[in-house]
């Protein structure tokens, strides 16, 4: 087998991923990581075509069991037998290419569902590796042939790039409390009573021992770190879970003494946007759908609430009238933050309970202009 071993430094793999490409090498490029103080080593693989990406996780993925995880993300209702029938179909087990096609012809799958799973897998695998100094080694031997669509393409190095920045500014916005994926979570002293979600609640206990990183609760579990990550955050908010160096918000007297704003939108830019203008003069709790937000609403004290009204499930306009249905927040202000400016909308969010109604975009000081409105006079006591 011809391989060979690199040793590289800190930031150094992006430089040896683009050398990789411009010789249109294929084979499977398997990294590991130097273990750092602040985490462990670990290895990653990524799989190339003629230089292009085409898959990137922790493994070579076992075949049937990939097309488990993505049926069950876009086919959740599709029988379990679906796969044991592709299997006596397909004449090379060992063929990801053939077995997914199949699943593509038979309609189970789509390959655009596909690629974005692998875009999103090759953005987590990346992110995990490209700050850290580590050793690669490649095998020439083709281990995973996927390629997608009916072309044989691979994944489009444009929108890769673009979701790595999308996610790093994700990233962003939960810090301070979630300094990054390595970041240790551990529950609250009555943490598994505050939990209200079931599957949250099994999750925890399985998982959140005070010793394991998001990440690497993430590669056992199977999850994106950064929805656990996101998810760790409202855990944080709710005061079930703490991370090394906060305490739960109840006890953090810095934050008590400030002004509460929650912020209720599924856009991880405006949420960035919104946490960066406002974090050094208020405690600023952030929620990307209504029922988290709702969760925090009862379990918090919040002095004024932005609120997206494009949003999955419940939207802003339906959140609004739910809360102000509830006596002790008649009186709550309410900053419609939305796109949308015809007189209708309007009309529709002044009919729903808001306050303002602030039209995207926007930038920071106007931002901080409509808060003050609200908060400009509001004492901050001390604790």
């Amino acid at each position: 087998m011809n391989q060979y071993q690199y040793q590289y430094q800190a930031q150094q793999l992006s430089s040896l991923l683009n050398t990789i490409q411009k010789k249109a090498q294929s084979g499977t490029f398997h990294i590991k990581t130097l273990p750092q103080p602040d985490h462990p080593s670990r290895s990653r693989i990524l799989v190339y075509h003629r230089g292009q990406i085409t898959y990137g996780g922790s493994h070579i993925p076992y075949i049937p069991r990939l097309a488990q995880k993505l049926i069950k993300q876009f086919k959740p209702n599709v029988s379990k037998t679906t796969i044991e029938f592709v299997q006596q179909k397909t004449t090379n087990l060992k063929s990801a290419r053939e077995f997914l096609q199949i699943l593509c012809k038979l309609r189970v799958l789509t390959w655009e569902q596909i690629e974005s799973y692998a875009q999103t897998q090759v953005a987590i695998t990346l992110e995990q590796l490209l700050p850290y100094a580590g050793q690669i080694g490649f095998n020439p031997i083709v281990e995973f042939d996927i390629v997608y669509g009916d072309d044989g393409h691979c994944l489009n190095e444009s929108k890769l790039k673009s979701e790595l920045v999308l996610r790093q500014e994700q990233w962003s916005a939960l810090a301070p409390t979630i300094k990054s994926m390595e970041a240790i979570p551990c529950l609250s002293k009555d943490g598994l009573e505050i939990i209200s979600h079931e599957s949250t609640r099994l999750h925890a206990q399985k998982y959140i021992d005070g010793k394991r990183s998001i990440v690497e609760i993430a590669q056992q579990s199977g999850e994106d770190p950064l929805e656990l990550a996101q998810l760790y955050l409202t855990g944080f908010h709710t005061n079930w879970i703490v991370f090394e160096g906060t305490s739960t918000i109840t006890n953090n007297k810095e934050l008590h003494q400030l002004p509460t704003i929650l912020s209720v939108d599924d856009s991880p830019i405006v949420q960035t946007m919104i946490k960066r203008a406002l974090g050094d003069r208020y405690n600023v709790l952030l929620a990307n759908n209504a029922i988290d937000a709702l969760q925090i609403l009862n379990n918090k004290t919040v002095d004024l609430l932005l609120l997206d009204v494009t949003m999955p499930v419940i939207n802003g306009l339906e959140m609004c009238k739910t809360i102000r249905s509830i006596p002790k927040f008649r009186n709550l202000p309410i900053v419609m933050v939305t796109a949308r400016d015809t007189l209708i909308d309007k009309m529709k969010g002044q009919i729903a309970g808001t306050n303002l109604y602030l039209t995207k975009p926007f930038d920071a000081e106007k931002l901080l202009a409509v808060v003050e409105q609200f908060l400009g006079n509001k004492k901050v006591i001390p604790v």
